[in-house]
């Protein structure tokens, strides 16, 4: 399993954690040249955190690539990277958070990557969802299902779609772009969170969203945590009051509380671009993955 940093720079104590868990686990690890270098709010500049990415992608012995951390700096390397090379050479590729931004890019090459938890931040931590984790590296196990109380129905409706999404501040700020978030002529099961970002942003960004037209094959949108993103104790308002009418007339199903990304709970490892299923009553919702992701 090879580990790189595209974004932000890696603590290296809570590095060693994450890799000792990776091992744990039964993985051999190769760490990418320059892991812990530092460039500003960067783990070093574009050409290296590049190189160092294609060089895992490359390596035929490396099954898949889980990223350290996420921070700030993917949006650097999207217009450095190959797009016909990186189709010829799919591979499981886990992270969240500025991470988005090459989830985009590789959904836009019908490559499935993961939504999942890094290697010095969540597995470092032990803050993790294994049996996920280990369905999306291994495909042991059982496809990941949420348990009847884990999330809250906002919307009822059934919908079934490819699996997309991510840090909806990233999915935002892609709007726009060659990689933007395009679900149009796909029926999509629309997985979005984020984190310490107050509700008058949560409202802009899914509006902003929905005005790019990003939003035009989404038949259902399942929410995460949203850990940090509720409004003071003291507001009139709450988060599902601000979800719901920024999705006001988009009839789909909508649910929250999905332990993915910047989570609460362990953090679930999901896979975009297979199946999904969104199932809301009034008094219950459930999500569920509907195929393999890896062969």
């Amino acid at each position: 399993m090879g580990v790189c940093a595209p974004a932000g720079p890696v603590d290296p104590a809570a590095l060693d954690k994450g890799v000792a868990e990776l091992e744990s686990l039964g993985f051999r690890v190769r760490r990418a040249e320059g892991l812990l270098d530092r460039r500003g709010f960067t783990a070093g500049p574009p050409e290296k955190r590049l190189g160092a990415l294609q060089a895992l992608f490359a390596d035929e012995d490396v099954k898949g690539i889980v990223c350290a951390r996420g921070g700030a700096g993917a949006s650097s390397l999207l217009t450095r990277l190959d797009a016909e090379w990186l189709r010829a050479r799919p591979k499981v590729f886990v992270g969240y958070s500025d991470i988005t931004l090459l989830h985009l890019y590789l959904g836009r090459l019908e490559l499935v990557s993961f939504h999942g938890p890094m290697v010095a931040k969540d597995l470092a931590t032990g803050g993790y969802d294994r049996a996920s984790l280990l369905w999306a590296l291994t495909g042991e196990g059982q496809p990941y299902r949420s348990e009847p109380e884990d999330l809250l129905p906002l919307r009822a409706g059934e919908a079934e779609g490819r699996l997309r999404g991510g840090c909806l501040s990233l999915l935002a700020a892609a709007a726009g772009t060659p990689w933007a978030l395009d679900t149009a002529g796909e029926d999509t099961i629309l997985f979005v969170e984020d984190v310490d970002e107050p509700p008058y942003r949560i409202d802009r960004m899914i509006r902003q969203l929905r005005a790019a037209g990003a939003l035009a094959g989404v038949r259902g949108i399942v929410f995460g945590d949203m850990k940090g993103c509720s409004p003071r104790l003291d507001a009139d308002y709450t988060l599902e009051d601000v979800i719901g009418e920024a999705l006001e007339g988009l009839e789909v199903p909508v649910a929250l509380g999905l332990s993915s990304g910047h989570s609460t709970g362990p953090n679930v490892t999901l896979p975009f671009g297979v199946r999904a299923r969104l199932t809301c009553t009034a008094e219950q919702a459930g999500f569920e993955l509907r195929e393999p992701a890896v062969a």
